[in-house]
């Protein structure tokens, strides 16, 4: 809870009733790849009953004498712990809770499972779940864990698996025949082997006459040294959204063996498509990609910036109100002055005055009519505002004591909306007292 304090706004008991299959059959696995007399240990960081000893309590029971809980506390010296469950409560994602499974509402009984409950009574010095150790944070002052060590007595019951896998055995024996069968008939009579071909979105690797790739290049003065058929995309046909970059090597890799490797994604984000009216380019430069492009840019939509207003486009990254150029630097403005709309690279160079390697920094920036701006995600614009040292109180946000802020103000908020219905109330009793009273003085003078 103190290593990931999200989990207090996110958790719910649904988060242990998903984990409590998923770990029991991590550990059953894991004991079905032991040797007899081997021994497996069972740790999460998870204080919740329903993924520790409701698991070591199913696995136990499933495989019936075949696996004991050991008890490994004089291994541990010094340490402090509580022992493990041996009842517990099952709750449901409204936090109803159950005792036995028979008293599960019919909605739950699809998330809560008969295994997820504690032995009966009766059978709890069978399975020995004390021995489980409960390593709480208050105890020495460390995160929540959960501890078991299981041993392997004899070998597990496995008619069922025997029999599945002499099924498997034999339907493996009638393929190879049937390969052998196969092979032995002439080469035009053998039937043509189907790979697997997996559907994703294609990789399209541009070609020499690329036209997309004609109007990037003469709008950023790219060099010819730089090769485009390293450049793709991921759409056959219609509008290009991003084009990526890869190696020489990557694209080989991927070009000749697209039909029998599942590729999900390769490259680098080197342009954006960016629409607009007044650009002569439709695509942007990415900040993914910028380093591996920037030595082949050319001079004309480079920018240099100095510290100041490189700080100034950081801390302004609204871009309905981005820094108008006349507010910026001389220098700046002497650059931009006569550069076309669209997007440009930002160039920061620290002024070094000893032998230490100075502070470059390259950032995708956007020319507008009127205004400079630079494309930066968040985190990233903390960080180099601190490396800048320019302020970040802006960010530095507590989204704790904000939400509490935010909780502080709907109070307020009622507690305004019920003294003025107070006051409405008060001020119509008087008005009807009032009318009241003028009714009964007209009465009493006739």
């Amino acid at each position: 809870m103190r290593k990931n304090p999200d989990i207090w706004m996110k958790w719910t008991p649904a988060n242990g009733l998903n984990q409590h299959g998923i770990q029991t059959r991590i550990l059953k696995r894991g004991i079905e790849l032991l040797e007899v007399g081997g021994k497996v240990v069972y740790s999460t960081c998870s204080i919740n009953p329903i993924e520790n000893e409701a698991v070591i309590h199913r696995v136990l029971a499933e495989f019936d004498g075949a696996v004991e809980l050991v008890d490994a506390t004089s291994s541990l010296p010094g340490l402090k712990f509580s022992p493990g469950m041996e009842s517990w409560l099952v709750a449901s994602r409204n936090l109803e809770f159950y005792n036995t499974f028979e008293e599960v509402d019919e909605k739950w009984k699809t998330t809560i499972r008969p295994q997820m409950f504690p032995p009966k009574a009766e059978d709890r010095e069978k399975y020995h779940l004390n021995r489980c150790i409960r390593i709480l944070p208050h105890q020495q002052n460390t995160g929540a864990f959960f501890v078991a060590v299981l041993r392997k007595i004899k070998e597990l019951n496995t008619k069922d698996d025997s029999k599945q896998a002499t099924e498997m055995e034999c339907d493996a024996n009638d393929q190879s025949k049937k390969r052998e069968n196969e092979d032995n008939l002439p080469h035009n009579q053998r039937k043509k082997r189907r790979k697997e071909i997996y559907r994703e979105d294609p990789f399209v690797f541009f070609k020499e006459e690329e036209v997309v790739w004609k109007d990037i290049q003469s709008f950023y003065k790219i060099s010819d040294s730089f090769d485009s058929k390293c450049l793709l995309t991921r759409c056959l046909v219609g509008k290009k959204k991003n084009i990526y970059l890869t190696s020489d090597a990557v694209r080989n890799l991927v070009v000749t063996n697209q039909s029998t490797i599942k590729f999900i994604n390769t490259g680098v984000k080197a342009f954006v498509r960016c629409d607009n009216k007044n650009m002569k380019c439709a695509f942007r430069i990415a900040n993914d990609g910028l380093d591996s492009i920037f030595p082949y840019i050319g001079d004309d939509r480079k920018v240099y910036i100095p510290k100041d207003d490189l700080i100034t486009l950081l801390l302004n990254d609204n871009p309905q109100k981005s820094p108008p150029i006349i507010t910026l630097s001389e220098v700046v403005q002497k650059q931009v002055k006569d550069l076309s709309l669209g997007s440009c690279v930002l160039i920061y160079r620290e002024d070094s005055k000893d032998d230490k390697t100075p502070l470059v920094i390259h950032i995708s920036g956007w020319r507008g009519a009127t205004s400079l701006r630079c494309y930066m995600d968040k985190h990233s614009t903390v960080h180099l505002l601190r490396l800048l040292g320019g302020d970040i109180s802006k960010y530095d946000i507590n989204k704790f004591q904000r939400a509490k802020d935010d909780e502080c103000e709907n109070d307020e908020h009622c507690e305004e909306t019920d003294e003025k219905e107070e006051t409405e109330k008060d001020d119509e009793k008087c008005e009807n007292d009032a009318k009241s009273g003028a009714e009964n003085l007209v009465k009493q003078s006739s």
